[in-house]
């Protein structure tokens, strides 16, 4: 068990992104399976590339067993990720929202990719659970897998028959923030004989206020769903209250106020400084083309008219990629004003 804690803690500066991954694929598969198909396993037909990804699973597969036994926990569980990765291609690669709305072929092809997709949502359910049992025991709940079907299989086989009918899909994983961690940290670290939080601790929290309170603007400004929203502002909320208690804005009660506004006197206008030009590493262009990339997926999916749920899934991996740029080359979000009446 300390081992497995060990494999989990040191994934911690990339955990968000691989539990996204895996969270994602395994919602999109689910998500296709309930709504396209009456939320049941169809007949699989495999082709070349069907086959092809089925290998790449196996091979990802025998590493798992191969680093478990030797108690290298951590790259183990790195191939839960990287089976989860691939699934997300394969996904990509065949896209079955498209075929569901083709010929009858393109239809039984689209039940079978989603089928083969669901199965291995399945085995990622069993190989996770030495590390995560309970989402293991939550994934397995919402594919409504039989206690005989969860089995340590050597190679990929579609445990879920035809005519399996999966359960309620939902979010597996929610983002923990830089701040949020140091919290825990701080509170499962016992008390610091100082009583004020060091000023780099303050300073930290205020840029992840400020990022957060940017990514629930975007969200808004995107027409997210309500629920995206609202829990997004509740993580805002909460970042706001671990701010020293000077530093909290006091809502206005709106007592004592003027009776009228002063009127403002006219100021000379001052030009604003150019901006500091921000040098374009090889990293940051990387890093445009990814949020150029998936900003377009994310046009197409809405255009295809994908499921709410997949869609606000693609934005928040659009909104992580925009936080990771400087702060000078992040998009500024254009809230609209009503008209006055």
């Amino acid at each position: 068990q300390r081992r497995v804690r060990e494999a989990v803690v040191s994934t911690q500066s990339t955990g968000n992104i691989l539990l996204n991954n895996l969270g994602n694929f395994v919602l999109r598969a689910l998500t296709f399976c309930k709504n396209s198909f009456g939320s049941t396993i169809e007949k699989i037909t495999l082709n070349a590339d069907d086959e092809h990804f089925i290998a790449l699973v196996n091979g990802h597969l025998s590493s798992y067993y191969k680093h478990f036994d030797e108690r290298m926990m951590s790259r183990a569980f790195e191939c839960v990720f990287a089976i989860s990765k691939i699934g997300n291609q394969y996904l990509q690669y065949n896209a079955p929202w498209v075929l569901t709305k083709g010929s009858d072929a393109d239809k039984q092809r689209a039940g079978s990719v989603i089928s083969v997709a669901t199965n291995v949502a399945a085995l990622l359910s069993v190989i996770i659970s030495p590390f995560m049992p309970t989402m293991s025991k939550i994934l397995q709940e919402q594919i409504n897998m039989p206690e005989e079907k969860k089995l340590f299989t050597e190679s990929f086989v579609p445990l879920l028959k035809p005519g399996h009918i999966i359960g309620q899909p939902f979010p597996l994983f929610s983002k923990m923030e830089d701040a949020s961690v140091a919290a825990f940290k701080t509170k499962f670290a016992g008390q610091d004989s100082s009583s004020s939080a060091p000023v780099t601790d303050v300073e930290n929290l205020q840029r992840e206020i400020e990022k957060q309170g940017n990514k629930v603007r975007e969200l808004k400004s995107s027409k997210a769903s309500p629920d995206l929203i609202k829990s997004e502002v509740a993580i805002l909320l909460d970042l706001k209250k671990k701010l020293p208690a000077e530093l909290q804005q006091k809502p206005s009660n709106g007592k004592n106020k003027p009776s009228a506004k002063p009127q403002a006197k006219p100021q000379p206008k001052v030009q604003n400084p150019p901006k500091a030009k921000v040098e374009i590493t090889p990293e940051i262009a990387a890093l445009q083309k990814q949020i150029e990339a998936q900003g377009q997926k994310v046009r197409e999916l809405k255009g295809q008219g994908v499921d709410k749920i997949i869609i606000d899934a693609e934005v928040k991996v659009l909104l992580d990629l925009k936080s990771k740029l400087p702060p000078e080359l992040r998009p500024q979000p254009t809230g609209k004003k009503g008209k006055k009446k």
